[in-house]
């Protein structure tokens, strides 16, 4: 089987389990290579994945995975590259709201339908994740003023009885407390974008 070369040009970031970088043949996807070996949360995500397939086969959020491949910096894993219609890979959440720091009234309403959206298809999909850290979701830009969220770390339970896996009732009781937890954050890190009144919008009954 041969081996693919990757090199410092395709790096799209890094974080504390892994590093990614674009597909060299097809830059439509990603490969993730954990900094170690056998790394707890990649294992956690691939077994969720295992487990749930059927679930995420369905899934606006979470990105396509394609197996495996070797590389000159290590064994691969092959996922869907989140990037927009210009080519550029997409912003994580903490830095599209970043930019939107101070959004005059028509960016304002954008950002909104994007959340407001984006909790539709949360608790719709009772998706697991680890943390309420939103650099795990990012806002992908597929075509101009079209916006939608995916998600692309942390996924999954690291406990042994995931019952959030085999339990619909499980799953939503988690969905909505870490929605809760999304929406809170925000809230107190964004309150130009998040004020309270919309926060109250934002939370799941």
């Amino acid at each position: 089987m041969s081996v693919l070369t990757i090199n410092e040009e395709l790096f799209i970031g890094s974080g504390g389990h892994q590093a990614t970088y674009i597909h060299p043949i097809d830059p439509r996807k990603c490969i993730k290579i954990p900094h170690t070996q056998n790394d707890g949360d990649i294992r956690k995500e691939m077994r969720y994945r295992r487990i749930c397939a059927s679930k995420l086969e369905k899934s606006r959020l979470i990105t396509e995975f394609f197996g495996t491949v070797d590389t000159n910096l290590g064994l691969g894993y092959v996922f869907e590259r989140v990037f927009d219609y210009n080519g550029q890979t997409s912003l994580d959440m903490k830095k599209f709201l970043s930019k939107n720091r101070s959004p005059d009234t028509k960016t304002l309403q954008r950002l909104w339908t994007i959340l407001l959206n984006f909790k539709s298809d949360f608790l719709r999909e009772k998706i697991a994740i680890v943390d309420a850290d939103i650099e795990n979701f990012m806002v992908q830009e597929p075509s101009p003023n079209v916006f939608r969220v995916r998600i692309v770390d942390n996924i999954g339970t690291p406990v042994l009885i995931p019952l959030i896996y085999w339990f619909e009732f499980a799953a939503e009781w988690k969905s909505k407390r870490y929605w809760n937890k999304i929406v809170a954050w925000m809230a107190e890190n964004y309150p130009e974008i998040v004020p309270i009144e919309f926060a109250e919008q934002l939370e799941a009954k």
